[in-house]
């Protein structure tokens, strides 16, 4: 008997974990799981955003930069290597402020500006005082690695 009741000293002795504290436990943890998950997709979602939003200012920028530009300067067909369309893609020198890349963080944008002609339907030969625009924007994407790309189309008119 008294080693009987030396077994029931020793057992009282012994902690555990009941059931209820380890399901509580396990719960607690799945939230937490849940909540870093959550939490880390809306990281991505907003990287997203804000490469999609420099991509459509600097769309946005050769846009607005054209249209204060002269008509006749726009396009390389009709000045040469002095227009807006070959100024805005190129880099000439460090104090250029029209540069066609970009960096932000660790994204580099490369944007591409196009400007043509727009002909009367009946003459393919006669300007109608338009000018199509066609700005490209394009970054690799940090998260997965690929090639995105954003494209405005918008027209001139010369209304001098």
């Amino acid at each position: 008997m008294k080693m009987f009741n030396k077994f029931l000293k020793k057992s009282e002795n012994i902690k555990g974990y009941t059931l209820p504290e380890v399901l509580i436990t396990i719960l607690l943890l799945a939230i937490l799981f849940t909540l870093g998950i959550i939490l880390t997709s809306g990281f991505d979602n907003s990287k997203r955003l804000r490469d999609y939003s420099v991509a459509v200012a600097l769309a946005q920028q050769a846009i607005e930069l054209a249209r204060s530009s002269p008509f006749d300067i726009l396009d390389d067909e009709e000045a040469g290597s002095n227009s807006f369309e070959v100024d805005i893609n190129s880099q000439d020198g460090d104090n250029d402020l029209l540069v066609p890349d970009y960096d932000s963080g660790f994204t580099k944008y490369h944007r591409r500006v196009e400007i043509r002609d727009v002909k009367s339907s009946t003459d393919d030969k006669r300007s109608i005082g338009l000018k199509s625009i066609q700005v490209t924007v394009e970054w690799k994407s940090s998260e997965n690695n690929k090639q995105e790309k954003f494209t405005v189309n918008s027209t001139i008119a010369d209304i001098n």
